[in-house]
């Protein structure tokens, strides 16, 4: 009895000691996909040494390869698993003297195709293709992509490369430059302090190469600055917002949804929905009628905004040029014009200041012959005294609603082109204007 319970342990303990571990190496193509049915599966091929039978269980089912190809000296195992009931799963792969090798999902799509090579790492001999891809793909994990890739281009030298294998290494090369590339960018817009754009790259590394724990501490970086940045941002839109300096707040409140602060974008678009009710410019235009001295017929129109500097323009004239424009000469009338044009800027609510230059043209009737002969109107000539007629004014707002009240003030300054009629078309002028802003 004691000679039979020895011999089991004896036994026990070789097939124990004979288990070896087995190891693998993600082969899977960037964005390859396999249909299989409508949208559930997802293919997962294994490949191995002929020498190494494969079997497989997944969930605790054992699970029958789809088909077994054979090519180049290798097995390749293709296992379809139900992907959109089980996006969680695993497949453990088992062969005769090693343990189960489990490989498991999270998030497990229909429709991927992902591929894994199977290797004995204690095999006494393993070729020069295997070993250089094994050794590449453990730098390609812990994110030395300069070295991962040189291990890649030494498979080119080994006789034992084949076709598939080719095609394999400069998948991998492809993609390592693409990494390269991406972790370039991200490093430069993280010291430009552009953390979206690198928390970006950053991310679409980690998605092809989770183990990269450089780029997963960088990446923590850039998010733990953008946190720092997204508060800085928000508390200075506070600030402005609660002084109701409403163009500085919203340009800091902006800078938040921006960088899609994830505690303080919400709070910060209902701000600037705020901002943008109080900026919205009421009753920002005007027309007025205006009356000044020889002129009592003019009006004006233009914008008064609240935080923009905007233009206007006014027309002034009498009667008299009505009659001068019927030709009916009468040596009494004195047609007068007035054009001007400027810019308007917000002082003091609701009070906006305004300039800008112009022009004055005021007729006069004069005999056409110079015998001495009495005037009359069949003798008389129109001529057009000019004058160059800068103005400054103010105008004020009394809003009631959608419409409002506007006064105006303008005073004119005229310099006569002819000095010697600089009295006749007079220096200074006070105009008055009553209307409505809208």
């Amino acid at each position: 009895m004691k000679a039979i319970v020895f011999i089991s342990l004896f036994f026990i303990t070789l097939c124990a000691s004979a288990q070896r571990e087995l190891d693998s190496i993600n082969q899977t193509k960037e964005g390859e996909v396999y249909y299989l049915g409508k949208n559930r599966f997802a293919r997962i091929t294994v490949s191995t040494e002929l020498n190494i039978r494969l079997y497989f269980k997944s969930m605790n089912t054992l699970q029958t390869p789809a088909k077994i190809d054979t090519v180049g000296g290798k097995a390749y195992y293709h296992v379809d698993l139900d992907a959109k009931n089980y996006s969680k799963t695993n497949l453990e792969i088992i062969a005769n003297g090693f343990s189960p090798l489990n490989i498991s999902w999270n998030n497990l799509q229909p429709n991927q195709w992902l591929r894994y090579y199977i290797y004995d790492p204690d095999s006494t001999l393993v070729d020069c293709y295997n070993q250089l891809t094994r050794e590449g793909m453990k730098l390609f994990q812990a994110g030395d992509y300069g070295e991962a890739k040189r291990k890649y281009e030494e498979t080119k030298t080994c006789s034992t490369l084949f076709d598939e294998g080719l095609k394999y290494v400069d998948n991998r090369l492809q993609l390592i430059d693409t990494l390269i590339l991406w972790r370039t960018m991200a490093n430069e817009y993280f010291t430009n302090t552009d953390y979206i754009k690198a928390i970006a790259y950053y991310g679409k590394i980690l998605e092809i190469n989770p183990s990269d724990q450089s780029v997963r501490n960088k990446s923590s970086d850039a998010q733990r600055q953008l946190s720092e940045n997204c508060k800085t941002n928000f508390d200075q839109a506070t600030r402005y917002f609660n002084d109701k300096d409403w163009l500085n707040a919203q340009i800091q409140y902006q800078k938040v949804v921006d960088q899609q602060c994830p505690n303080f974008m919400a709070e910060a678009k209902n701000q600037l929905g705020i901002i943008k009710d109080k900026l919205r410019n009421k009753c920002s235009n005007v027309l007025t009628y205006e009356d000044a001295k020889d002129v009592p017929v003019g009006f004006s129109i233009g914008s008064y905004k609240d935080h923009k500097v905007s233009g206007y323009f006014t027309l002034r004239l009498n009667s008299d040029v009505f009659e001068a424009i019927r030709t009916n000469t009468d040596s009494t009338k004195r047609p007068e014009l007035n054009l001007s044009f400027g810019w308007s800027i917000p002082i003091v609510k609701p009070v906006w200041l305004f300039f800008g230059p112009g022009y004055t043209g005021v007729g006069q009737y004069v005999a056409s012959s110079s015998d001495g002969q009495n005037a009359t109107p069949e003798n008389l000539d129109l001529k057009i005294n000019s004058a160059i007629s800068p103005e400054i004014g103010l105008l004020g707002k009394i809003v009631l609603g959608k419409v409002g009240i506007a006064l105006r003030y303008t005073f004119q300054y005229r310099f006569a082109l002819d000095k010697e009629m600089q009295d006749y078309v007079g220096q200074t002028r006070h105009v008055f204007g009553i209307g409505l802003c809208f």
